[in-house]
């Protein structure tokens, strides 16, 4: 399961790689700047998250030289295309979760109601 950094990071690159067939070339500042400043991303950690995502295999990464600047030559594997429905997926789970909690807690709340009224008589 993606933390929320690894899910801000792969939103970016599957914005860039879907445009562009599956595949895109984009420096870790553009990551960075793509990403929500409340993860406070530097290159160095932007880096182990990219490793991180290609060692779950939503991608292949490589990096390149382009005129004197490093870049990341992406390319989505099946995984990496199944991203966005993978976050549709994960908000379903959380709405059906929060509704089965919320069912419980009434639930419950009716059944020591109905408990307090038995035996307070």
């Amino acid at each position: 399961m993606l933390n929320k950094k690894e899910i801000a990071v792969m939103r970016s690159i599957y914005d860039v790689c879907s445009k562009n067939n599956d595949s895109g070339i984009m420096t870790d500042e553009y990551i960075i700047q793509s990403t929500p400043e409340k993860f406070k991303l530097t290159t160095d950690k932007v880096d182990g998250i990219l490793h991180q995502l290609e060692y779950d295999g939503y991608f292949e990464c490589t990096k390149s030289d382009r005129k004197g600047e490093t870049v990341n030559v992406i390319t989505l594997k099946s995984k990496g295309k199944a991203f966005k429905r993978e976050l549709i997926q994960r908000r379903r789970k959380l709405a059906n979760d929060m509704f089965w909690r919320i069912v419980s807690a009434a639930v419950g709340a009716v059944v020591a109601l109905v408990v307090r009224q038995i035996l307070g008589g």
